[in-house]
């Protein structure tokens, strides 16, 4: 029970996270609109650094919740199972693996 609300916490708080970089982002695409517009018209460049922070934002979207980025959510209980199983074995005479 406790792992299933350890692993509802972790899951809330990346959300959190992500939502406040999403909300970053549309500040700073709505300031550089804003800035580009008092400025002139004539050369309109707001959606050059609008088009590269949502590249980021996108990406960083998928590695919270989409494909799990390099290292998966259960990544991480996998090796801790792994090491207390090398840690459990009695050839390793408690010295900690290598």
């Amino acid at each position: 029970m406790d792992d299933r609300r350890d692993e509802a916490r972790r899951w809330v708080r990346r959300k959190r996270r992500f939502y406040t970089i999403l909300g970053i982002y549309l500040a700073l695409s709505l300031l550089w609109f804003t800035i580009d517009m008092l400025t002139g018209t004539d050369d309109l460049w707001f959606y050059w650094p609008v088009l590269g922070a949502g590249l980021i934002v996108a990406v960083i979207g998928i590695a919270m919740f989409g494909t799990g980025g390099l290292f998966p959510a259960d990544w991480e209980r996998r090796q801790v199972d792994k090491y207390l199983e090398r840690r459990r074995s009695p050839e390793n005479d408690g010295n900690p693996p290598a």
